[in-house]
């Protein structure tokens, strides 16, 4: 009869002694000494062991497995589990290769930052939606506004932080576009403001550490070099932070995708 030690076992599958212990409490597995008081496996444990890790790979929790390994004999309970698993795994899939997609739209606009940053350029803004609270800016102070942006940082990376600023002034808000607001079936119960595409002054500034007390500073130089080239501005100009720079003093560099729509 082969003898297995329980190093050899942890090691090729990934287990720690702990978990080991924890199995053989639960009689998913024996418990085998030595005339040295040294613990082993034998192949029947190793098999149970292997048909454990199997369930787990498929993403099964810990005690189903243990709890299926320790007495149920029921097949079709055990079929129906695996396809939910497969149901959860094409699910997460899916998940996964949106998320994909939506970190190489921000990807996008963080590998202009170099070409943009201090220049600009005339280019058609993508169609946006901006959720805000004129108050309470990111956070609003209202329990139900704060529900609906729960759930638009919850859908990060494909809302993004973003800022504002019209006659009224700037304002902090989040920003999606309408096909991702609509994919991820986002609310849109507080105030969202729909932007078309239009034409715009096209930069990247780059805020300084008080940027969250002084969001408007993003859009100052922008505005001042489309009154010097004889532009009016039209309509809301907008902006979302692409990344945030944090010097060892931990001050703040973030930089901001701007759009000023001119005609």
């Amino acid at each position: 009869m082969t003898k297995y030690s329980v190093s050899d076992v942890a090691r090729v599958l990934g287990l720690t002694p702990s978990a080991l212990h924890y199995f053989e409490r639960e009689k998913l597995i024996s418990t085998n000494k030595e005339e040295n008081g040294r613990r082993y496996y034998v192949i029947g444990d190793v098999f149970r062991l292997l048909s454990y890790y199997k369930y787990r790979s498929m993403g099964f929790r810990f005690k189903t497995v243990v709890k299926q390994f320790g007495g149920e004999n029921d097949r079709k309970l055990i079929e129906a589990r695996v396809r939910r698993q497969k149901e959860d795994a094409l699910a997460k899939a899916a998940y996964y290769q949106n998320l994909a997609s939506f970190i190489d739209e921000h990807l996008e606009g963080i590998l202009q930052i170099d070409r943009l940053q201090g220049s600009y350029e005339f280019a058609r803004s993508p169609e946006v939606l901006l959720l805000y609270d004129p108050e309470g800016g990111w956070i609003s102070k209202d329990k139900k506004a704060q529900d609906v942006a729960e759930k638009w940082v919850s859908a990060m990376p494909a809302t993004r932080l973003s800022v504002m600023q019209d006659e009224s002034g700037p304002m902090f808000c989040y920003s999606a576009t309408p096909r991702n607001a609509e994919l991820l079936q986002l609310p849109l119960e507080l105030q969202v403001r729909h932007l078309e595409a239009t034409s715009c002054l096209h930069t990247i500034v780059a805020a300084g550490n008080d940027f969250p007390e002084n969001p408007g500073q993003v859009f100052d130089e922008p505005l001042a070099y489309a009154r010097s080239r004889g532009f009016e501005v039209n309509g809301t100009c907008w902006g979302t932070v692409l990344l945030v720079e944090v010097s060892p003093a931990s001050e703040l560099k973030p930089f901001v995708e701007v759009w000023v729509p001119i005609r």
